[in-house]
């Protein structure tokens, strides 16, 4: 069975480096994940992949409900 593509990112996907996207094609790079509090923090990137805004942080839950999509190692989002 081969995984799709691209697919919404879960619990399990949350790494610091992940790059995900949502559906406006919004960008961002999570830069620290918390199991023990429940919190990502993360940082919204421009076209080139650079930082865009300052750090955000939501619960685990929350990031998760905006529907954020990651793809497979190696492929562009």
């Amino acid at each position: 069975m081969t995984e799709p593509n691209i697919r919404k990112a879960t619990t399990a996907d949350l790494d610091p480096g992940l790059i995900c996207a949502d559906r406006d094609g919004n960008r961002i790079r999570i830069d620290r994940v918390n199991r023990d509090t429940g919190f990502v923090s993360y940082h919204f990137l421009n076209d080139e992949l650079r930082v865009q805004e300052g750090v955000q942080e939501l619960s685990i839950e929350k990031f998760l409900a905006q529907g954020w999509y990651i793809t497979g190692s190696g492929k562009s989002l």
